[in-house]
């Protein structure tokens, strides 16, 4: 028996005897690597028909709120695996973030999606006034949507246009104006693609940019209204990995610990970190997720290509950036013409999947095109063009406005 496990039998020994304090047995061994390593897959829930982008659970713990490319929210009990609510969102776009809004008894629901919409949803009320309960402020995707601990009237959006806004329900439960600044309360000069605050002090908000940098702003230094300059005002601290410092790697996700002394930051094609805002002006890593030092390589960026469904940056089988770097561009066009073969594989497979449904029930619609998105663009693959122009795939790209 391991020494991890005969200490935890012992410390179980000491609290039944009152000589340990429960939370202090809790905290000590959540995060052991003992524990972790021994994780399995409690169970599935398929409650969608198309990539799951966000879930978050209620506050008591007890239903998941998940949203999806099929345009969907389910709030379901993943315990005894059924699905409570599907609400058919007003939403055109892939749902990339949904949230309660606290002590609305979990009925409440703000949604936001890859158009840049942000949905208010009342489970209580019909889909046609939920419809109207729309915010089009952002331009460009609206990457994340956060609420305020114990606040149910306001919340926080982030998005591709740079802006971090704060809605105040009880002021509006729709905007629609076109070009709209009214309720920007930052401007980052860059795309805003997560968002967090400070459990124990919800006035501190930590913003993730597309510039690879985590920034920590203090919201009692700032207000809706002039967003000139809303880049720097209020904040507090701002960091970055050394290794990126020079590079547009985007932040992916980023969340405080409980006890607001942490942040831990997620990025796209690179490694998870554990930042301390506290010491040294956060400008040190406290933690990475490895110790080998890597050198910078000075290269302009490759425009990411991402397929629909395609998630090889963020799957089992990813690498980070820096790792793909060093192999070289033969290796990354390699990878590049691997993905295409997978994915085109895969679209075959769902193709002879749907034809056949389609000859068992003739009144089921034809097979939707498949999108990929370069930069914002997206374009329309005909699977027949690629298999008769091996060369290369002709396709048409519409800029995003």
């Amino acid at each position: 028996m391991s020494r991890c496990c005969d200490n935890l039998l012992w410390d179980v020994r000491k609290r039944t005897l009152g000589l340990y304090e429960p939370a202090a047995l809790r905290v000590n061994y959540l995060g052991r690597r003992e524990f972790i390593q021994r994780l399995k897959l409690e169970t599935t829930l398929n409650v969608h028909d198309g990539c799951v982008n966000t879930i978050s659970w209620n506050n008591t713990g007890e239903y998941l709120l998940s949203g999806s490319d099929d345009t969907s929210l389910v709030i379901c009990n993943p315990f005894n695996k059924k699905v409570l609510t599907r609400i058919r969102s007003g939403h055109r776009a892939n749902i990339f973030s949904a949230k309660f809004l606290p002590l609305t008894n979990d009925k409440q629901i703000i949604s936001c999606s890859g158009d840049g919409v942000i949905y208010y949803t009342n489970i209580e009320k019909d889909a046609e006034t939920n419809r109207q309960c729309q915010f089009t402020c952002h331009y460009g995707t609206a990457y994340e949507i956060m609420t305020v601990p114990n606040d149910p009237y306001t919340f926080l959006s982030c998005g591709e246009d740079g802006t971090v806004r704060w809605f105040d329900m009880r002021r509006k439960t729709s905007c629609t104006k076109e070009d709209c600044k009214d309720d920007i309360l930052i401007h980052c000069r860059r795309a805003a693609t997560s968002i967090t605050v400070c459990p124990p002090a919800p006035y501190y908000l930590a913003v993730g940019c597309s510039d690879s940098s985590v920034r920590i702003y203090d919201r009692r230094m700032l207000g809706t209204g002039n967003y000139a300059n809303r880049g720097i005002m209020g904040m507090c601290v701002r960091f970055v990995p050394p290794h990126l410092s020079n590079k547009s790697c985007r932040v992916t996700s980023l969340c405080y610990s409980d006890d607001g002394d942490e942040v831990l930051v997620s990025y796209s094609s690179d490694y998870i970190y554990l930042f301390d805002p506290k010491v040294d002006q956060a400008k040190e890593l406290k933690f990475t997720s490895t110790n080998q030092k890597r050198e910078e390589v000075q290269q302009p960026p490759l425009k990411r290509l991402r397929l629909r469904g395609d998630w090889s940056d963020t799957g089992p089988r990813s690498r980070p950036e820096s790792e793909r770097e060093r192999d070289g561009d033969q290796v990354t066009n390699a990878s590049l013409m691997q993905r295409m073969s997978d994915m085109l594989s895969r679209w075959f497979e769902e193709a002879s999947e749907v034809a056949q449904r389609g000859r068992r029930n003739p009144n089921r619609g034809t097979f939707p095109p498949h999108h990929y998105n370069i930069d914002g663009g997206v374009t329309t693959v005909c699977i027949a063009d690629s298999i008769a122009n091996t060369q290369g795939t002709e396709a048409r790209t519409g800029a995003r406005s």
